[in-house]
């Protein structure tokens, strides 16, 4: 029996702290996501898998950040710093993918295919 609208947004309401901990394990999620395909990578290209690599516990920080109880920093400062951090992880996977050696053609991307 799905309860009415009204009685499950009490139930969030009621503890916001379910959120945050949500919110924590999915950036823990994206941090070991990270992390593997970091190690994948390292495989063909060693720079580029250490960049993933390193970037694995900044984002597992920053995850920490997001998700701290509200404490002395104001949440916009917060949300800020979020924002730069995850501006500066975007351009520099771009400048990971422009930079680095890449197949010349679909052909050598994918050998099998006739």
């Amino acid at each position: 029996m799905v309860p009415p609208s009204g009685e499950r947004e009490d139930r969030d309401d009621a503890d916001p702290g379910l959120a945050r901990e949500r919110t924590r394990l999915a950036w823990a999620r994206t941090a070991i996501a990270f992390a593997a395909v970091g190690a994948a990578i390292l495989r063909r290209q060693p720079v580029a898998g250490l960049i993933v690599l390193a970037i694995t516990p900044v984002v597992w920080g920053l995850g920490r950040v997001v998700t701290r109880e509200e404490g002395h920093e104001p949440r916009a400062r917060r949300l800020l710093l979020v924002t730069v951090i995850v501006t500066g992880v975007a351009a520099l996977a771009v400048a990971v993918a422009l930079l680095s050696h890449g197949p010349a053609s679909l052909r050598e991307l994918l050998p099998h295919v006739r």
